[in-house]
C-alpha cells in the first residue's frame, strides 16, 4: 500500500519528512469578502502511523457544513504551503486548493460523462491518426486588432471556437501543450507548479473534463504533454519536502531554471517520492479526464527508462482497466531518436527529431552529400520510410522502428526556435530574392497579410508559389510510414508575428486566426484538409509498405532535378487499385511536361488528393505518365 491517494477523498495526506508542525487552515468560499487567513482557524496535521514522513487529517471528522472551501497548509507555524495534490484551485492573494463537503464529508464533484461518445463515433487506433499539437494559450486572437499577441487561448474557446472545424478537416488526435497548472501564465507551461490541476488561467477543473468529453464525442483523441524531469520553484513539494523531490545535482540533467525531480534514491526504504508521485499524476489524468495518452517532455534528460517506463505501464494498464479496448499512447520528446526505447516498451513512440530535420532539408533542396556518405536517394528512401532518417551531427542514419506508430513525423512543432514555422522559411527567401524584402518575420508577415489588396502581381506569384510549397511537404509527411503531426496554424500558413528565438517572444506568438480567411491561406487549408482525410481513412497509409519506384537519373548529382515518385502499397506490388502513387519535384525546375517511365498503374484512372492539377496522360506507346511539375510541388494520387 502507497501512502497517496489515501483510502478516502477526507483523507488529506502530504509529505513532510523535516516540519516540526503542520496545520491546515480554511474558509468557506463563500466568505471571500471576509479574506483573511491568518484568522481562519487552523486543525493540526498528525504524522501517519503507518507512512514515515507523512502527515494526516481526516476533515470528515470536523463535521463541516455544506459547501466549498479554499484550504492551505502552514507550515512550521509561519509559511503557508498550497497543497501539492490539490485538484481545484484558486487564486486570491496566492494559490490554494479547493474541497468540497456534502452531507458533512469530501466529495469529488460529480462530472457525467454518459455522453462521452455519440452512437457510431470511436477512437481511431495509433496508426490511424493525425496529431494537431495545440498550445491552448495560443487558441485566442480578435480578428479585429491588429497585432493582438495577448490573447489567452482557455478551455471553452477551443470548444466552441475551432473543435467543430477541427474535426471537420478530419483531424482526430490533438496533443495539448502542458494545461497542468504553471506559474507562466503568457508561456507554454513547461514549468509546473500543480501536477494535479488544470492551469487556472486556462480553465477549471470541469472545463478540461468538457473539453475532453466533446474531444471524443467528435472522434478525437487528447494527449497530454507532461513534464516530468523538473518542476516549478513554486511547486509545493519544494517547500514540504524538499530532500525526497528535489535533486540538487545529477550528472547529465538539464533543468531548464526549474528544480530537477530526484530520482536517483528512495525517500525512505524503496520508496521512490518522485517517481510515485508522477506514475500517480499519470493515473490520475487517465480516470478522472479520461485522456488517451502523453507526451513525455525532455525524456533525455529525466535519464531514467525504468522510471519511465513504470509511468507508461501504470498509465496503460490503467486506462486498459477502464476504458478496455480504447487505444492508448505515450510518447516521449527524444532528440536522439533513440527508438529502442519503443522496442523496450519504454515508450511506444518518439518525436522524430530526425525526421523534422530531414524533411526540411528536403524541400528547401538543401540535402547535402559527400564523398563515402549515402547518396540523396537513399537519404530520401529512409526519410518517408521507417528505417530511420539522416542524422546530420553524426553522418549516419539514425535506427529505424518496427511499427509507423513508433514515430511521430512532423515539419514543425512549438519548438519554432530550431525549426520555424514553415511558411516563414519559405517566403523569406523568395521575397528576397525578388527584392521584396529582408525575409524577416516583419516582411514574411507584411506579405501574407497584404497580398490579397496588392495590385504588385509579383508578389501574388510569390506567395502563392510559397502556399504550394507548404502543402507539398505537407503532401510528403501526410503520406510518410509514421504518424503525421503539426502545430496549429500550419494547416493554413500562419506566419510567426514576433521573434521565434527569443525565450519568452516564442512562447507569446498566438495562432493568427484572421490569416485562415485570406484566399491563399483558405486555399491551402482545403488542400491540407484533403490530405488529412486521405491519412485518417485509407489503408494504405495506415500499413508500413512503401515502395519508391522513379528517381529522376541526375537526381543524386549537385545540381540535377529533383524528381522522385513512391508508392504506399498496401502490401501490394506496385500497379494495384486501391493505393496512393506520390509524385514530388523538390527542386527549383519548372517541368510544363514531365515524363515518368514505367507507370505501374498504365492507364487506370487516378484521383489527385490536394490543389486541382492539370491531369496526367499515360502513353501506352511509352509506357510513361506525363504530368506538369511545379518547382517543389509534390502531387498525390489515389489508384
Amino acid at each position: 500500500m502507497q501512502p497517496h491517494p489515501t483510502d478516502h477523498p477526507g483523507l488529506i495526506r502530504v509529505p513532510g519528512p523535516s516540519p516540526a508542525t503542520i496545520h491546515l487552515r480554511f474558509a468557506p468560499l463563500a466568505d471571500r469578502d471576509q479574506f483573511d487567513p491568518a484568522s481562519w482557524p487552523q486543525h493540526p496535521l498528525v504524522k501517519s502511523p503507518d507512512f514515515p514522513g507523512w502527515w494526516d487529517i481526516d476533515i470528515d471528522l470536523l463535521a463541516l457544513a455544506d459547501g466549498a472551501y479554499e484550504y492551505e497548509f502552514v507550515v512550521n507555524g509561519d509559511t503557508a504551503v498550497p497543497d501539492p495534490y490539490a485538484e481545484q484551485l484558486t487564486r486570491f492573494g496566492g494559490y490554494r486548493g479547493v474541497f468540497a463537503i456534502s452531507l458533512g464529508k469530501r466529495i469529488t464533484k460529480p462530472f457525467c460523462w454518459d455522453d462521452e461518445f455519440k452512437p457510431g463515433i470511436t477512437l481511431p487506433g495509433n496508426n490511424q491518426i493525425v496529431i494537431y499539437e495545440m498550445p491552448i494559450k495560443w487558441m485566442a486572437s480578435d480578428p479585429g486588432e491588429s497585432a493582438p499577441l495577448v490573447e489567452l487561448g482557455t478551455f471553452d474557446k477551443v470548444i466552441f471556437e475551432h473543435l467543430d472545424d477541427l474535426a471537420g478537416m478530419g483531424i482526430n488526435c490533438i496533443e495539448l501543450l502542458p494545461i497542468e497548472d504553471s506559474p507562466q501564465t503568457l508561456n507554454w507551461g513547461y514549468g509546473t507548479r500543480f501536477f494535479f490541476a488544470p492551469d487556472y488561467d486556462i480553465g477549471s477543473a470541469v472545463d478540461a473534463r468538457f473539453f475532453v468529453k466533446a474531444c471524443h464525442q467528435r472522434g478525437i483523441r487528447v494527449i497530454l504533454d507532461i513534464v516530468m524531469n523538473m518542476f516549478a520553484p513554486s511547486c509545493p513539494l519544494a517547500a514540504l519536502a524538499p530532500e525526497w523531490f528535489q535533486e540538487q545535482a545529477s550528472p547529465g540533467r538539464q533543468d531548464w531554471g526549474q528544480d530537477l525531480f530526484h530520482f536517483s534514491a528512495p525517500a525512505y526504504g524503496t520508496y521512490y517520492a518522485a517517481r510515485e508521485f508522477l506514475s500517480e499524476m499519470a493515473e490520475f489524468w487517465v480516470s478522472g479526464y479520461h485522456v488517451d495518452g502523453f507526451r513525455i517532455d525532455d525524456f533525455a534528460d529525466i535519464n531514467n527508462w525504468d522510471f519511465v517506463q513504470e509511468v507508461r505501464d501504470r498509465a496503460t494498464a490503467m486506462s486498459a482497466s477502464l476504458f478496455p479496448g480504447r487505444p492508448f499512447l505515450v510518447i516521449a520528446e527524444d532528440s536522439a531518436g533513440r527508438f529502442a526505447a519503443t522496442d523496450r516498451k519504454v515508450v511506444d513512440a518518439i518525436w522524430n527529431f530526425g525526421y523534422r530535420n530531414e524533411i526540411r532539408r528536403l524541400v528547401t533542396n538543401s540535402i547535402n552529400t559527400s564523398f563515402g556518405q549515402p547518396s540523396r536517394s537513399e537519404r530520401v528512401q529512409h526519410l518517408v520510410s521507417k528505417d530511420g532518417p539522416w542524422n546530420d551531427w553524426n553522418h549516419s542514419f539514425d535506427a529505424g522502428y518496427a511499427d509507423l506508430a513508433c514515430s511521430v513525423d512532423y515539419v514543425t512543432s512549438h519548438d519554432v526556435a530550431d525549426a520555424p514555422r514553415l511558411m516563414n522559411i519559405i517566403l523569406g527567401p523568395m521575397l528576397q530574392s525578388a527584392g521584396l524584402g529582408d525575409g524577416s518575420v516583419e516582411n514574411v508577415g507584411w506579405a501574407v497579410d497584404g497580398v490579397d489588396n496588392s495590385p504588385n502581381t509579383v508578389l501574388h506569384n510569390i506567395v502563392d508559389a510559397a502556399f504550394y510549397r507548404v502543402f507539398g511537404a505537407f503532401a510528403i509527411l501526410m503520406t510518410s510510414v509514421g504518424m503525421p503531426m503539426f502545430l496549429a496554424g500550419e494547416e493554413f500558413g500562419d506566419v510567426h508575428d514576433t521573434d521565434y528565438v527569443g525565450v519568452d517572444s516564442k512562447q507569446q506568438d498566438p495562432v493568427q486566426w484572421k490569416r485562415a480567411q485570406f484566399q491563399g491561406n483558405t486555399a491551402l487549408k482545403a488542400a491540407v484538409t484533403k490530405l488529412i482525410q486521405l491519412r485518417t481513412s485509407h489503408p494504405a497509409l495506415q500499413r508500413n509498405e512503401v515502395e519508391f519506384f522513379y528517381f529522376h537519373p541526375q537526381f543524386d548529382d549537385n545540381n540535377g532535378p529533383r524528381v522522385f515518385a513512391y508508392c504506399r502499397t498496401g502490401g501490394q506490388t506496385p500497379g494495384a487499385p486501391g493505393q496512393l502513387a506520390v509524385v514530388a519535384n523538390m527542386g527549383p525546375d519548372f517541368f510544363p511536361v514531365y515524363n515518368i517511365p514505367g507507370w505501374p498503374w498504365k492507364g487506370s484512372a487516378l484521383t489527385e488528393v490536394g490543389y486541382p492539377g492539370a491531369a496526367p496522360a499515360w502513353n501506352p506507346a511509352t509506357g510513361e505518365l506525363s504530368l506538369p511539375l511545379n518547382a517543389f510541388s509534390t502531387r498525390v494520387f489515389q489508384t
